[in-house]
């Protein structure tokens, strides 16, 4: 679901990095747009990976995507985070984790991993607060987006969708078991109805990658009878929490 803010920061925040993709199933997305904006990078397997990472004295970034339906089971989803850094965490210098509370399953990550003996971060806002889910992350700080929640409606729920979850929106609706298949629009209808939602938040981070994202929210707003709201988000806690884990990783580096 970071797909976006991954690549803004290394097409405009952080151009000098060494960028490494694990090589699996979930890496075509963000592929895709690396490549439409001529950012570099290699690719490789996890066996592969201690090789690579000898082979350069840059700043090594390695990116390793986790399917995004594991958002739909908190249990999984910490059982694959935490298998992902307990199996490479000593091959690194700091590890960030691009998720937020995700069910309240991740909360305790940075104490679960402080034995490592190296900077493991999880998103936070300016602070220090957690971020709820890859929807808070997309606004500037948490308290944003706890308002934007609210709502001036009181009452009527809000669908938020930011760029990738726009683009992925019939899957994720399917594995919040809103409809058993994701062309079910008369399923899902029902579920909103009885649920109380009755807008459509767009989330507009100010990112391009995905071209088609004013058209699919007007498609979801008009299949569920649902009024748009639009909500200026931001890219502020993706950048900060790469530059501050990338900050302190440096200066360590250097005391040694």
């Amino acid at each position: 679901m970071f797909e976006d803010e991954l690549v803004h920061i290394f097409e405009e925040k952080d151009k000098s990095a060494c960028l490494i993709l694990i090589d699996n199933e979930n890496v075509e997305g963000i592929e895709k747009k690396l490549n439409e904006v001529s950012v570099k990078y290699q690719k490789t397997s996890v066996e592969d990976l201690p090789s690579k990472l000898c082979s350069t004295n840059d700043f090594v970034v390695v990116l390793n995507l986790l399917e995004f339906a594991l958002d739909a089971n908190p249990p999984l989803l910490k059982e694959k985070v935490y298998r992902a850094i307990e199996e490479k965490g000593e091959l690194f210098d700091g590890i960030l984790v691009f998720y937020g509370l995700c069910g309240n399953v991740l909360g305790s990550l940075e104490k679960d991993f402080a034995y490592l003996g190296i900077p493991v971060r999880i998103l936070k806002d300016a602070h220090g607060n957690i971020v709820d889910d890859c929807i808070c992350a997309a606004f500037e700080n948490r308290s944003t987006y706890v308002e934007a929640v609210i709502g001036d409606k009181r009452g009527e729920g809000t669908y938020f969708l930011t760029p990738m979850q726009a683009a992925n929106w019939r899957e994720m609706l399917v594995l919040a078991k809103l409809a058993p298949n994701p062309e079910d629009t008369e399923m899902m209808k029902m579920v909103f109805d009885y649920s109380g939602y009755k807008n459509v938040g767009k989330v507009d981070t100010g990112l391009c990658y995905e071209k088609e994202f004013g058209n699919i929210v007007d498609e979801f707003a008009s299949l569920f009878g649902f009024e748009q709201i639009l909500y200026n988000g931001s890219t502020k806690i993706a950048e900060e929490c790469y530059h501050s884990i990338k900050k302190d990783i440096t200066m360590l580096n250097d005391l040694e």
